[in-house]
Order: structure tokens, then C-alpha cells, then sequence
């Protein structure tokens, strides 16, 4: 399901982004009301969720504007608001708003959503790669494939297919097997296969006029996945496109929900960062590498200042915010092997292997200033840094090194706040033991 969301805030975009992908869905995000409706003007969308709030006009106006539109008049569209003013529900009603929802309860939004969508039997969803340089045949196949619902980009030129196809996601591949140019369906098949093996899924059906048992082996040896001879039939273009799309759905479904089952586990949803689950499985590994080859590694412990403060005068709602703006300047920040987590409520952990103590302190000073200069919903930010590293030379455990990081945001805490205090361990023989 390809859902848009128009909403003015940068933070709660990128968690909505990741959100959606979790759920299964393709994502289209987008800050402004008019960046929305050229989204409408140009592609299939299944559900619109709008902000009430929007800097270029308000959800109310989107959705009277939506509802002119080809595109817009039947699709679903939500308006993501808190509020209880009657008057303002019902003038949402008035312009089109299919329901109004609140931001914060995203999985009830997409239980909703479903329900929202009728699904036709008839009707599959998806975006095909079609190759075909007859004017003749694209016309009938084009018709066949669009009345199925589906969103085609068809090329006469193999050579711009397989360009397409690095670029864009694709549900099905249809190609004639012997299109004019530099490259033919048959070479777009092999490169395809070759080249791209992240998209070996894509299904591929080949058409040809020449219906022959030797080419049609090779065909499969290439990596095709259904055959379809010239003339098409169209109750076999259905069967047969419905059957590759059907299944390579299912595949990506399935996946997905391994990923969701995976993320679920390990991963912070507010922030997008690692939670505590996943400090037994990465950071003790992390930690037993640098034991055994005696590399550096450090930990910098994050706690946001007053931050019950902020959730008390601000609310709960603007807190998240907070957190999630934090969490993604993070991931911002980090190195492929930096390991970052959510420890728990405003308590951020980092561990960086191959890092030093002095390398550590710099980075949280770097990491201290962009928290200050964030202000995400014009909230004055700082936050407390404790840095540590393991002594090289001495077996250390995580927990051990934990708990000089912990002494030292303590010390940051005390001092008066915002500022980054570093303990070397091996000073601290009560929190490390020696190995």
C-alpha cells in the first residue's frame, strides 16, 4: 500500500517513514500541502494521511483540494489532529477527510486504514518494467496491465529498461525477447540477473512470437520466470501476471514481517536506535572482540537534562519528539561499527569500538553541541555526557564499563549540566575488574 503523509515536522516525518516501512508499506513523505497534491497529480496513492497543521494551508483545505483531483477523489484520507473542536471535525468532514486521527497512534491508523480500502478480486497492485518496441502489442498489453491496476513504465529500448531497473523498485519485469537496439530482452534478462542480485525476486516474464522449446529453456537458464507466446491472450496475461506479482508480494510480506518480528526486539521505535534487549547479542560481542584482540573501545553515556521537566510543562507528545530528534542525530553521527542505543527513558548509550578515550571525548563534545543547537519543537536542549574506555591490556565486561560512564555523567550531572566528563577506567578499580 503506498501511503502519503504530509506533515510540516521533519522528526516526526522520519519516524512516520520508519514506521510505515515496518508495517509493510511504501512510505511518500512530503512537508507541505502543495509538495502532497503534486505527489496526487503524478502517482497511484491508497491512503492520505495529513497534518491539521501545515505551513503552506492547513489538512482541512488539502483534503477539499484532494477530493477535486482525479487521483484524490476516491482515496482515503485522514486528518492527523488532537483535537476536540467540533466545529473543525466537522468542517474536516465537509472537505472530505475520510476520519480524523490522532498522530501518536500509528498502529491503530493502519488497522484502520485497511478497513478503509475495498479490495477489488480483480485488482492487484504493483509497478511493472514492460519492454516491448511493437506499438501494436504495447497497446493491448498496456491495456491488459493498467485495467489489472497496475503501474507500468513502459520502454521501447532495452537499454533504458535496465537503467529503469537500477533505479526504481520494481514488482515484475514483462519484456519482449527480441526488442531492437544495442540490447536485446534476452541480454536484459542476463544483465538483470547478473548485475542486480539484491532484486533476484523481481519476477520476469518473457514474451515472444517464436515459440520454441530450445529458446524457451534458455530463457529459464537466464533467470525468467514465465513465458507468454505472441498473440497474447488476455485472460493468460492475467492469470499468469497476477500469479508472479501474488507471490512476489507474498515473499516481500513475509520478509517484512521477519524484519518487523526483528526490529520489534531490537530495535527502539520512538528513537530508531537498539534497545536494551540487544545489548546481550551486540554490545557483549562488541566488547569480546575488544577483549580478545586488544583494540580500543569506548563508551559515552548520554542522559538528556531535565528532561521530566520538558514532558511535564510540554507533554508527552513533545517529549517523544525530543527523543526522536535526539535518536536520529545519532544515527547522524555514527560509523558503521558505533553501536547505539536507548538504555532507557532519556539514558542514550554509544559504544565505539577502535575508538580512544581521547577520540571519545572529543566526539561527545561534538555530540554535546549539536544536542544543544537541535531545539527540536524551539525547546532549549543540553544533555550530560560520562565517557569512558577499556583499559588495553585488562579483560574488560560491559557492564563493568558501564558503570564508570554512569560515575561520570553523575559528575557532568553535579557539575551543573550540559558538559562532558570523562573517568579514565582504570582509575576506578571498584567498577573494573582487573582480568
Amino acid at each position: 500500500m503506498n501511503i502519503l503523509v504530509v506533515d510540516h515536522s521533519k522528526v516526526f516525518r522520519a519516524l512516520w517513514h520508519r514506521l510505515v516501512l515496518q508495517a509493510g508499506h511504501e512510505p511518500i513523505m512530503v512537508a507541505t500541502g502543495e509538495e502532497g497534491m503534486e505527489v496526487l497529480a503524478k502517482r497511484r496513492v491508497d491512503l492520505v494521511c495529513v497534518s491539521l497543521t501545515l505551513p503552506d494551508t492547513d489538512g482541512i483545505e488539502f483534503c477539499r483540494q484532494a477530493r477535486k483531483t482525479r487521483r484524490g477523489r476516491h482515496v482515503p484520507l485522514i486528518l492527523l489532529t488532537s483535537t476536540e473542536d467540533k466545529q473543525a471535525r466537522m468542517e474536516a468532514f465537509e472537505a472530505g477527510a475520510t476520519d480524523i486521527h490522532p498522530k501518536t497512534d500509528i498502529e491503530e491508523l493502519f488497522n484502520q486504514a485497511a478497513r478503509f480500502i475495498e479490495e477489488d478480486e480483480r485488482r492487484i497492485s504493483g509497478r511493472v518494467l514492460y519492454v516491448e518496441d511493437s506499438s501494436v502489442v504495447a497497446h493491448v498489453m498496456l491495456r491488459i496491465l493498467e485495467r489489472l491496476g497496475l503501474e507500468v513504465d513502459h520502454f521501447t529500448s532495452a537499454t533504458e529498461a535496465y537503467e529503469a531497473f537500477g533505479q526504481h523498485a520494481y514488482d515484475l519485469v514483462v519484456s519482449d525477447i527480441l526488442v531492437e537496439g544495442e540490447m536485446s530482452g534476452m541480454g536484459l534478462v542476463s544483465r538483470i540477473r547478473e548485475k542486480f542480485p539484491d532484486k533476484a525476486r523481481v519476477p520476469i516474464l518473457a514474451v515472444s512470437g517464436m515459440d520454441d522449446i530450445t529458446r524457451r529453456m534458455e530463457l529459464f537458464r537466464l533467470g525468467v520466470n514465465d513465458f507468454i507466446s505472441k498473440p497474447v491472450v488476455e485472460e493468460e496475461v492475467i492469470a499468469r501476471v497476477s500469479n508472479l506479482i501474488s507471490n512476489k508480494q507474498l515473499f516481500d510480506q513475509v520478509r517484512a514481517q521477519r524484519r518487523h518480528l526483528y526490529e520489534l526486539a531490537m530495535i527502539d521505535q520512538l528513537t530508531g536506535l537498539y534497545n536494551r534487549n540487544s545489548l546481550a547479542e551486540f554490545g557483549n560481542k562488541a566488547f569480546a572482540e575488544s577483549n580478545r584482540h586488544d583494540f580500543p573501545l569506548s563508551l559515552i553515556l548520554i542522559d538528556v537534562d531535565h528532561f521530566k521537566q520538558i514532558n511535564d510543562t510540554h507533554g508527552h507528545l513533545t517529549g517523544d519528539e525530543v527523543l526522536a530528534a535526539v535518536g536520529e542525530m545519532l544515527k547522524q553521527n555514527c560509523r558503521k561499527e558505533d553501536f547505539a542505543v536507548r538504555f532507557g527513558g532519556e539514558e542514550l548509550m554509544l559504544i565505539l569500538p577502535h575508538c580512544s578515550l581521547e577520540d571519545a571525548i572529543e566526539r561527545a563534545e561534538g555530540l554535546r553541541r549539536e544536542i544543544h543547537e537541535l531545539k527540536p519543537s524551539g525547546i532549549e536542549l543540553t544533555a550530560s555526557f560520562g565517557v569512558t574506555s577499556r583499559p588495553l591490556g585488562v579483560e574488560t565486561a560491559m557492564e563493568e564499563l558501564f558503570r564508570v560512564a554512569d560515575k561520570a555523567v553523575y559528575q557532568a550531572k553535579d557539575a551543573g549540566r550540559n558538559r562532558v566528563v570523562a573517568l579514565r577506567a582504570e582509575d576506578h578499580p571498584a567498577e573494573v575488574a582487573n582480568g
